[in-house]
């Protein structure tokens, strides 16, 4: 809870436990007795004051950062950096929900600058008008945040060889009103046991007393802004300590649209792929609400300038406007569908296509993974028969589906369906406030709109379809990759606005049925995710001999019963691999594999395959159990 005392605000936030965070591990660097604060007076750092507003830890990070630029950075003439575009950042990753509070944490304002930067005061002086417009950005990739660790704040030694080692640290505390009382040119802080709130600042050196800070109080507080708390005091309030390097500025050959990312990106690289993807992708919360937090967190007004300033002054000087919403599929992380769209981003923008993707925070991948590992764990062990023989007799996939759907599969299936349709049907969803601005655009005839998703991402699209078709946009495409939708909802949502023409061109990959059942879950159930689906998570199981589970419109042998539907044109549907338009190999392939990209983009752009460049793609061919499951189905007749 914010704490108002004598006009200042008091609302630093502990950290939660993390037991991630990277901690400081001292080296055997020379500790002298104590350091010069003569010597850092003279460094001239600003002294800055947050006033009446409670950001004290974006002012006491900018404190930091001044110092790191100036003194460690040896340019004493470096701009003074916004300590509130540090306390907007930090209230991204916060572990809080929203950003409606007062406060925050150090680890959520270090974590801020690591994924942003920080800009100059000049571009960003106040917490008004929304992070992160373009100048502010392209000038805050060029201050990133190096190496940062948590030190413990009860472990003096660590403190004192970290100080000595970089010279500031960011502190938290609960401070007192021998704080408040502190006099002008008086530097011990006088301890009191009357606790007053939260607060952040900058520890610049120590001695045998304690430890010297740089608050953000002005320079009439203490002596010039500085002053010492004791060392019982500080082990009594201390909260939280981090110490952090400067990252090295970079400067890239490549044209600024070709962003890509890798897991080993280097830290300075991926603040300067996030200013390049930043205008691509929304992010969704696991309710579907358009998400606010993480370093793609996004609020309304942030959207609406995505959508119709940076979006539409990109496409300029294009003939057809395309915008391309893309969602991926259910057992996708946020961080591989961040990697997705840095994967074809490039390619689509070659094609004047602007994609904005989807990521809805679905990532069913590990949960899948464990249910089926605990349904294996369940299968009664004879111990007396080889395994080739059990395998032929318990048929391991029909006993993992009922167990795997009773476990939590189905239930977990069924939220994930609830979580996709929520991103449309709820007014602060994120695909109906993006809809919303896209409508009117398309109505003005300043834009197309068209459709692609992946698996699990032809759920969360349906409901967009209609949301748009209803309002009077039309879809000039619709591609659905290996679609996880059933049947019914293909009926429901999508068949009629093809029929009608409210999707112009309508596009469906799915694996061919014997590549289908040569695919894997997890290396555990030896069909893919669709079958797994068909079988044990939606509202039909498969009974082995007996009914086939729920038709899905992403498994050939049941969108091969659609009649009176597919025209080669308009209305396709490819079945990988034997087609030159997709070489997806697995149901995960569909969504990085560059030849079903290819087709998808000649679809929205009315091309031909070959008027789209896209590199060839590696083959794979199925091997191990996946292939003995193969044959062995093929034997059975199923």
């Amino acid at each position: 809870m914010a704490q108002k005392v004598g006009g200042r605000v008091l609302d630093a936030l502990p950290d939660t436990v993390d037991f991630r965070d990277a901690m400081y591990l001292p080296s055997l660097i020379r500790v002298p007795p104590a350091s010069d604060i003569a010597k850092y007076r003279k460094k001239a750092i600003p002294v800055l004051d947050q006033g009446s507003e409670g950001a004290c830890t974006g002012f006491a990070l900018a404190t930091i950062a001044n110092y790191l630029l100036r003194a460690r950075g040896k340019n004493p003439d470096a701009e003074e950096v916004s300590a509130w575009m540090l306390y907007a950042m930090a209230k991204r990753y916060d572990e809080w929900p929203g950003e409606d509070y007062s406060g925050s944490s150090a680890r959520g304002v270090m974590k801020g600058w690591h994924k942003h930067g920080i800009c100059a005061m000049r571009l960003w002086q106040d917490l008004t008008g929304e992070p992160v417009p373009d100048e502010r950005a392209a000038d805050a990739i060029r201050r990133p945040l190096g190496a940062y660790y948590r030190v413990n704040h009860r472990d003096l030694v660590a403190m004192h060889a970290a100080i000595t080692e970089v010279g500031v640290l960011l502190a938290t505390a609960d401070v007192h009103e021998g704080w408040q009382s502190l006099a002008p040119g008086k530097s011990d802080i006088v301890y009191s046991d009357r606790k007053i709130g939260g607060h952040a600042f900058a520890i610049v050196g120590y001695d045998d007393v304690g430890f010297w800070i740089q608050n953000s109080w002005g320079t009439d507080w203490g002596k010039g802004g500085l002053a010492r708390i004791g060392y019982d005091d500080w082990l009594e309030n201390g909260s939280d300590v981090w110490v952090a390097s400067l990252g090295v500025p970079i400067s890239l050959k490549q044209p600024s649209g070709s962003a890509t990312l890798r897991s080993s990106t280097p830290l300075t690289y991926q603040a300067y792929v996030y200013s390049q993807l930043r205008p691509h992708i929304i992010t969704a919360r696991n309710d579907g609400i358009l998400d606010l937090k993480g370093a793609y967190g996004l609020t309304e007004e942030g959207l609406r300038d995505i959508l119709t300033r940076q979006m539409m002054g990109r496409m300029a000087k294009w003939g057809t406007k395309r915008v391309l919403l893309y969602a991926h599929g259910g057992l996708v992380s946020e961080t591989n569908a961040v990697q997705a769209v840095a994967d074809y981003r490039q390619s689509a923008l070659d094609a004047e296509v602007y994609p904005i993707a989807f990521i809805w925070r679905s990532d069913a991948w590990s949960t899948i993974a464990n249910i089926l590992k605990e349904a294996f764990s369940r299968r009664r062990d004879e111990g007396l028969i080889d395994r080739a023989k059990d395998f032929l007799l318990d048929r391991i996939d029909d006993m993992l589906e009922p167990v795997a759907r009773v476990i939590g599969g189905k239930a977990m299936w069924d939220e994930m369906k609830e979580n996709a349709f929520g991103a449309t049907q709820q007014p602060k969803g994120a695909a109906r406030l993006a809809a919303d601005l896209l409508i009117d655009l398309a109505k003005d005839k300043k834009i197309e709109i068209h459709l692609a998703g992946h698996s699990a991402g032809s759920i969360f699209l349906a409901p967009l379809a209609r949301y748009l078709t209803d309002a009077g946009v039309q879809i000039h495409s619709a591609s659905l990759l290996a679609p996880a939708c059933t049947m019914d909802l293909f009926d429901d949502y999508y068949r009629g606005l093809v029929e009608n023409g409210k999707i112009a061109r309508f596009g469906l990959y799915t694996l061919d049925d014997v590549t289908e059942r040569a695919d894997d879950c997890a290396h555990i159930y030896n069909k893919s995710l669709l079958c797994l689906v068909s079988a044990a998570f939606e509202a039909t199981p498969r009974i082995p001999w007996g009914a086939v589970g729920e038709p899905l419109l992403g498994l050939e042998r049941f969108a091969s019963g659609i009649e009176n539907f597919w025209d080669g044109d308009r209305v396709s549907w490819i079945k990988s691999p034997a087609s030159p338009l997709s070489d997806a190999r697995h149901h995960g392939d569909f969504d990085n594999d560059s030849e079903t990209l290819r087709s998808t983009l000649a679809r929205i752009c009315e091309r031909t395959r070959n008027e789209i460049a896209a590199p060839p793609a590696p083959s794979s061919t199925p091997t191990g159990r996946a292939a003995f499951r193969l044959r062995l189905d093929a034997a059975l007749g199923n």
